[in-house]
């Protein structure tokens, strides 16, 4: 139960971080554990806490910046990293990723990946260079980037993962086909 203050301050000089905060959020921060987290583990779990009261913790190098998500972020405080660094962010550390999209239509991308952003969030859809630039917690934006990827590359269904190919040797592949249709429930003129 110790006042958000006194807890930022405490945590920023055990972390060796110089702490920047115009005004911290109210209330108490109450946990226990006896677990050792490394300072970027610690962010984390506070931001979990902190973005509930409408606050995050941003890092830059040995800085540490208490932000009100109602005055917003400032773009550039805020980490760029690419899609390969993001499994090494924590789940609520806000950072601002690129992604490339190809098969995925602009308009689609700003109607879809919208309505997975917080209030932290933000999306800017580049539909000259096929990429969309999102910032948002990295543990959706890891979210994000499957959905993406589901468009992209979509995967094989696991019905069928077990494709065997079979050469017709008494058949034609129309003859088959005629046979097959009813069978699987494929209508005329379509060939899968």
């Amino acid at each position: 139960y110790a006042p958000w203050k006194d807890v930022l301050e405490w945590f920023a000089k055990q972390a060796d971080l110089s702490l920047v905060m115009d005004s911290p959020p109210p209330g108490t921060f109450n946990y226990s554990d006896q677990r050792s987290y490394a300072p970027a583990e610690a962010i984390d779990l506070l931001n979990g806490v902190l973005l509930t009261k409408g606050y995050t913790l941003l890092r830059r190098e040995r800085m540490l910046m208490l932000i009100n998500l109602e005055d917003g972020i400032p773009p550039a405080l805020v980490p760029q990293i690419t899609p390969e660094e993001l499994d090494a962010m924590g789940k609520y550390e806000v950072v601002s990723c690129l992604f490339t999209i190809n098969k995925m239509a602009p308009e689609d991308a700003e109607t879809e990946l919208r309505k997975m952003l917080g209030p932290q969030g933000n999306l800017s859809v580049l539909p000259k260079a096929k990429q969309v630039y999102v910032t948002e917690t990295a543990g959706k934006l890891r979210l994000i980037q499957r959905a993406i990827e589901a468009v992209e590359n979509p995967s094989i269904n696991e019905k069928d993962e077990n494709v065997t190919s079979i050469t017709l040797e008494h058949v034609t592949p129309g003859e088959f086909l005629l046979l097959a249709r009813p069978l699987l429930g494929i209508p005329e003129n379509i060939n899968a």
